[in-house]
């Protein structure tokens, strides 16, 4: 009885165990199939969702200004790489196919000029170049695939090699088909001759890439303001005006120009400016700005200013915008000469700052650091923008903190006042390499290393035993 008792028990089981084994087949073949399914349904989503940007700098994620731009697009624009694919960057390959997939008006295509060399004189341009045209404006502009990943080339001298510094395809290319397709172009005439410091190559860019170009003017021996002056800007001047250049720009103003003047650092008095914005309801104050709230590094003269994005030469901004102001000084706001003209801050200090002149003497309270004025004309709109210092745009200062807005604050400045510019300003994504360090977790590192997979193994192996004495 026994015996036969037993014999029952091992059929029985061995009967679930061919059931348990029927259905862990049958389940694998379903998740299998189901695996097969969900890939090829995956294969079938367009690229920009199927990929995902796993790089450590994401280098492959696309920003919502290109996304919303490209979006609107109205014209058919193509992609042009003349390059031997297999031969390039692949970042630079797989980073143009994310960006195409992301708007049906546009097309990519390779070429080889190694087999292909007449294509070269098709687009007038040199190898390992890519060409962005568009058809319906008969416009091309060019980018050399060399310039889309930076290099600092001091770091030659200390390692030997130079080192990547930042990847600058998306903003290259937004900008190039913006110029493709846009009618816009502008003329930006910088003063010179009392002092003033050139603009610096990332601010001359940034003003190529919103199709406006950058001359200088002399206005006593040129003749005054040039015709197709559309923005006159003046950058930390050390002297002043005479007082025929202060009456041409008076001049230009009432006609409905446009002045960006950026302060020099320092205290020389500038009568002829001054007088030209006291009309404009903006008054200098007596010294430099030390802001004991808002400072940076514990340099009371270098601290970052309010900003207030509802005026239009800021509304690019936003609360978490950063702009870093070194040795500038302050304004207060004024009656205007006239009462067609309306005049506002969108760059504050707090209200713990401080003019100070000298030793002995200073002023506590809030200051301008940056004004707009403008006025309606029968020649257009007016608008002259006041910074209290040129190091707004300073290459030191905007090259050494990436993540500053002062670029994008003075480009909106300088294209706030031209209707068809998209003002485009997209930065160039670090490549620099972040180093993570670990420090000791004392307790919870002893958990997590050591007792935690200790009572997995444990766990497992007293599962394990049980099992084998079934």
């Amino acid at each position: 009885m026994a015996r036969n008792w037993k014999a029952s028990l091992r059929t029985a089981a061995g009967r679930h165990s061919s059931r348990r084994g029927a259905f862990s087949a049958g389940l694998t073949a379903l998740v299998i199939a189901a695996v097969i399914v969900f890939n090829l349904l995956v294969a079938q989503l367009p690229e920009s969702i199927s990929k995902l940007d796993m790089s450590d700098n994401k280098i492959y994620t696309v920003t919502d200004t290109s996304i919303e731009y490209l979006a609107d697009l109205q014209e058919d624009v193509a992609i042009h790489v003349l390059a031997n694919q297999d031969e390039m960057d692949q970042r630079v390959v797989k980073f143009l196919d994310k960006y195409v997939s992301l708007s049906d008006r546009l097309s990519l295509d390779y070429t080889d000029p190694t087999v292909y060399p007449s294509v070269l004189e098709t687009y007038g341009c040199e190898e390992n170049t890519i060409v962005v045209a568009c058809e319906a404006t008969g416009k091309q502009e060019t980018i050399a695939i060399d310039s889309i990943i930076g290099y600092d080339i001091y770091s030659y001298y200390t390692t030997g090699t130079y080192s990547e510094t930042d990847f600058d395809c998306e903003g290259q290319l937004t900008s190039a088909i913006d110029a493709v397709v846009s009618d816009a172009a502008y003329k930006v005439y910088q003063i010179t001759d009392h002092g003033e410091t050139a603009l610096s190559s990332s601010v001359t860019e940034l003003l190529e890439r919103s199709h406006i170009t950058l001359a200088d003017v002399n206005l006593l021996t040129d003749g005054g303001i040039p015709e197709d002056c559309d923005l006159l800007v003046c950058n930390g001047p050390t002297s002043d005006l005479a007082d025929d250049e202060k009456d041409m720009i008076l001049a230009y103003l009432a006609g409905g120009g446009q002045v960006i003047y950026l302060m020099s650092p320092d205290l020389s008095p500038r009568p002829n400016w001054d007088e030209i914005l006291e009309t404009y309801g903006i008054t200098i104050s007596d010294g430099m700005m030390a802001d004991t709230q808002r400072y940076y590094a514990n340099q009371l003269d270098a601290f970052f200013p309010e900003v207030d994005s509802s005026v239009d030469a800021a509304s690019n901004l936003t609360g978490d915008s950063m702009v870093l102001i070194y040795r500038s000084r302050g304004m207060t706001l004024t009656d205007p000469a006239r009462d067609t003209i309306t005049v506002s801050s969108f760059l504050d200090t707090s209200d713990k700052c401080y003019s100070v002149v000298d030793e002995d003497t200073r002023s506590e309270g809030s200051f301008s650091i940056g004004a707009l004025a403008t006025e309606d004309t029968d020649g257009g709109t007016a608008r002259l923008t006041v910074f209290g210092s040129s190091s707004l745009v300073d290459e030191g200062i905007t090259s050494s903190f990436t993540n500053l807005s002062n670029l994008d604050l003075f480009l909106n400045c300088s294209t706030a006042g031209f209707d068809d510019i998209s003002n485009i300003s997209i930065e160039p994504v670090s490549l620099q390499v972040t180093q993570n360090t670990i420090t000791t977790g004392g307790i919870w590192s002893a958990l997590f290393i050591f007792v935690l997979p200790l009572a997995v193994l444990l766990f497992g192996f007293v599962r394990w035993m049980r099992r084998r004495k079934l």
